[in-house]
C-alpha cells in the first residue's frame, strides 16, 4: 500500500488564542480531538477534525488550552494519546497542552553550555535518576528526582555525592540512561521497587513523570527536566541521553499502531510483529513518516532542552539512511552534537543487513560505536567465569591491544572496525550485565579481595589510557556492587540505589580513577585524533621470554609538555612484571630521536603513575643502564622519556 507522507509539523502549535492540532492517520476517516481540563476529568469536548490529502487530519480550537489534556478519538472508538505530545498527566493517560516557555527555568535561553571539546576528549558517566540519588545516603532532598541533580553542597560524613560528585571526579559527560515516559512504574509511586531502566518507552518526547515532583502537573516535568540539564551545563558537564527509538513499549496496542496500523513497526506477510529488540516490535525507522518522527524528536530534544547528544539502544535495528540524515539535521542545530549506540540487535530482524548499523559502517559518518570486542578483551564474557586480559588471559592480549590503538587500521597485525579513534567507546561494563566488581568476583572467586580491587583498577588503567571515548557506569569509581544481579532492569533501589557509603568505604579507589581521569586530561597523546597520529605515536615494546602477561608500549608525547614519550606498563599476571630499562630504550631510538650508539645518560626517566595513583612527586629512575622496571601484580605504572642532549 502506497501511503501519503508530510512535512507538515505534526502534534500541536500552541498560541495563547488558539491551538492547532495535526496527526497524521492516512488510512482512518473520522478522528476527534477530545478535550480535558483535568488529568481525571470524566467530561471532555470533542472536536472533528478534517482531513488532507496528506494524510494529516487537523483542527485549530480556539482559546488559551494551557493545562488542558487532550486524546484523539479514532472511528469513534479507539482513543489514544499522541505521539508527539510533549507533556502528559500522570501514568501517560492523556497527553497535556502546555505553553513550552512557561517550562523554561530562569536563564534557560541563554544559559552557557559547554562547547569545543572533541569527541576523543570526552569522558562519558552512564547514570540512571533513581540510582544515583534514590539511596538515603545520597544526602540529597529530591531523592530519586531530577532536581536530585540540580543539588548542590549533598554529603554523606564530608565525602561529596549527587552533582558536587561529578563535577568532582572530573567527567566531561553525563548519560542519562532513558529518561522519556516509560510505563513500566507507577508514576505516582515513590516506593524504592517501584523501578525500571527505562528500556519500555511510550512517548518519546515526553519526561518520565517518575523523575518528577508532581507527576501530574505536565508543566513539572518539563521543567524540572530543563533544570537537571541546566544545572549540569553549568558545572561544565555535557548531557547525553539514551534513546530507545528501535521500539515501543507496546505494539498492536500503542498509539502509533492504532493511528495507521502496521505501518510504523516491521510486519511480516503474515502479520507477526518482527521482534529483533527482544521486547515484542520494531519500530520501521526506514518508512518515510516513522523516519520523519525519529528525526523530529531528536531535533525536538535539542532545540528545547539543549541537549549535547544521544546514545541509542539497539542502534542496528534503525537504518543507516536514517542515522545519517538525523545527524545531518542535528548538526545544523549543534555542530557538536556527539551521537554513538549499540552495533547490534536483540533479536532476529526484518531489517535488512546492508541497512542496520553494524561495526564498520559508522567509518567517517560522525557517529560511534560501543566495542564489545574490547570490552570482552578486557574483562572476559559479561556475566559468565570466562577470563579476559586482566585475569591473567594472555590469548585476550591482541584483543586489548588493537582497543589500545583506537581500534584503527594500524598495521597488518592491529586491525580494528574504526577509521579514526573518535569512532569507538570503549568500556568494560554498562548498566546491563554484571557491574565490573560483580563480574571480577564472580570470575576470580579464588583470588583476594586485594586483588579484586586491583583488577578493577587494570580495567580502568587500560580504558582510560587507550585511543579513543572512554565511557563507565555510575559507581564504578568506587567499586560499586549489584550484589551479583546481572539484569536489575526491574530490581529495587537495595539493589540498584547508588550506596554512597561505598564512596567513603572505597575513597582511595575513588581518588585512583580521578586520578586517570586528570592524567587523560592532561596529555593530549592519550586523546589522538586520527589514524596517522596513532600510527606515528603509539608503538609496541616486544616482550622476551615466558612466564608474562603484560604489555608494554610508548606514546610520543607533544612538544608542549615537558617530556618527549611515555613508556606505559600493564602487567596482567599473578608476578611482578621486570623490564629492563636500556631494552625499552632501544626500541625507542626513533621517538628520541636517538643515535644507536647513544649513552643511557641522554636520557632522563621518571615514573609518574603507579598502583597508587599519579605521583605528584615523579621518581627518577637512576642509573638507567642498569635499573629494571619492576610492575606490581594486576597493576599499571607509566614513565616518562626526556632526552637530555
Amino acid at each position: 500500500m502506497e501511503y501519503p507522507v508530510t512535512g507538515r509539523k505534526l502534534g500541536y502549535q500552541y498560541a495563547s488564542a488558539e491551538t492547532e492540532f495535526n496527526v497524521w492517520a492516512p488510512t482512518r476517516n473520522h478522528i476527534e480531538v477530545a478535550l480535558y481540563d483535568h488529568p481525571n476529568a470524566l467530561n471532555r469536548t470533542l472536536y472533528t477534525m478534517t482531513k488532507l490529502e496528506d494524510g494529516v487530519h487537523t483542527v485549530k480550537i480556539p482559546g488559551d488550552l494551557h493545562g488542558n489534556f487532550y486524546t484523539y478519538i479514532i472511528e469513534h472508538e479507539l482513543e489514544v494519546t499522541d505521539p508527539y505530545g510533549v507533556s502528559a498527566c500522570a501514568n501517560s493517560l492523556r497527553t497535556a497542552v502546555i505553553d513550552l516557555k512557561q517550562t523554561d527555568p530562569e536563564n534557560f535561553a541563554h544559559h552557557a553550555i559547554p562547547r569545543g571539546n572533541q569527541n576523543c576528549d570526552a569522558i562519558l558517566y552512564e547514570l540512571h535518576i533513581k540510582d544515583f540519588t534514590g539511596d538515603q545516603s545520597s544526602g540529597v532532598q529530591h531523592k530519586g528526582k531530577f532536581l536530585g541533580l540540580t543539588e548542590k553542597g549533598s554529603q554523606l560524613d564530608g565525602y561529596v555525592t549527587g552533582l558536587d560528585h561529578l563535577v568532582d571526579l572530573g567527567i566531561t559527560h553525563v548519560h542519562l540512561m532513558p529518561i522519556n515516559d516509560y510505563l513500566s512504574v507507577d508514576e505516582l509511586s515513590n516506593a524504592p521497587d517501584e523501578y525500571n531502566w527505562g528500556y519500555d518507552p511510550e512517548h518519546f518526547n515526553i519526561p518520565e513523570g517518575s523523575y518528577a515532583t508532581n507527576p501530574n502537573d505536565p508543566v513539572t516535568r518539563v521543567k524540572e527536566l530543563k533544570l537537571a540539564i541546566q544545572a549540569l551545563h553549568e558545572k561544565g558537564l555535557k548531557v547525553i541521553l539514551d534513546v530507545v527509538y528501535n521500539h515501543t513499549f507496546r505494539g498492536a496496542q500503542s498509539n502509533f499502531n492504532a493511528l495507521v496500523p502496521n505501518y510504523y513497526y516491521r510486519v511480516t506477510d503474515d502479520g507477526i510483529f518482527s521482534n529483533g529488540s527482544g521486547c515484542g516490535n520494531e519500530f520501521a525507522s526506514e518508512r518515510p513518516m516513522a523516519r520523519k518522527f525519529i528525526i523530529d524528536s531528536l531535533c525536538y530534544w535539542v532545540r528545547e532542552y539543549k541537549v549535547d547528544g544521544f546514545r541509542f539502544d539497539l542502534m542496528a535495528l534503525i537504518d543507516i539512511d536514517t542515522i545519517k540524515i538525523a545527524i545531518s539535521e542535528l548538526k545544523k542545530i549543534n555542530p557538536e552534537i556527539m551521537i554513538y549506540g549499540e552495533p547490534w540487535t536483540g533479536g532476529l530482524s526484518l531489517l535488512p543487513d546492508i541497512k542496520r548499523v553494524y561495526k564498520g559502517v559508522q567509518c567517517n559518518q560522525c557517529f560511534s560505536l560501543f566495542n564489545d570486542d574490547f570490552r570482552n578483551a578486557i574483562k572476559g564474557d559479561n556475566d559468565g567465569t570466562g577470563h579476559g586480559f586482566i585475569q591473567g588471559n594472555k590469548d585476550a592480549e591482541h584483543g586489548v591491544k588493537v582497543g589500545i590503538l583506537g581500534s584503527v587500521p594500524y598495521d597488518q597485525a592491529y586491525i580494528g572496525f574504526a577509521m579514526n579513534p573518535c569512532e569507538t567507546v570503549n568500556y568494560f561494563n554498562a548498566h546491563d550485565n554484571l557491574i565490573i566488581f560483580d563480574k571480577i568476583s564472580k570470575s576470580m572467586s579464588g583470588n583476594a579481595y586485594e586483588d579484586w580491587i586491583k583488577m578493577n583498577k587494570l580495567c580502568f588503567n587500560i580504558m582510560m589510557l587507550s585511543q579513543g571515548i572512554p565511557f563507565f557506569h555510575a559507581g564504578n569509581e568506587f567499586l560499586r556492587s549489584k550484589k551479583g544481579n546481572h539484569n536489575s532492569y526491574n530490581a529495587p533501589l537495595s539493589i540498584n540505589g547508588i550506596n554512597w557509603q561505598d564512596k567513603k568505604n572505597h575513597y582511595a579507589f575513588f581518588l585512583y580513577v580521578k586520578d586517570l581521569i586528570e592524567l587523560r586530561k592532561t596529555y593530549g597523546c592519550f586523546r589522538l585524533k586520527d589514524t596517522e597520529q596513532i600510527k606515528n605515536n603509539i608503538h609496541f615494546v616486544d616482550i622476551e621470554g615466558p612466564g608474562h602477561n603484560a604489555i608494554v608500549y610508548t606514546i610520543h608525547v607533544d612538544n608542549e609538555m615537558a617530556y618527549d614519550c611515555l613508556l606505559i606498563v600493564h602487567n596482567a599476571h599473578y608476578e611482578i612484571f621486570k623490564l629492563s630499562i636500556s631494552d625499552v630504550l632501544r626500541s625507542m631510538c626513533c621517538e628520541l630521536e636517538l643515535d644507536v650508539t647513544y649513552k643511557t645518560t641522554d636520557v632522563e626517566i621518571k615514573q609518574i603513575f603507579n598502583e597508587s595513583g599519579l605521583l605528584h612527586n615523579p621518581l627518577v629512575i637512576p642509573d638507567v643502564a642498569k635499573h629494571v622496571v619492576g610492575v606490581n601484580p594486576y597493576s599499571s605504572a607509566i614513565y616518562t622519556f626526556k632526552k637530555l642532549k
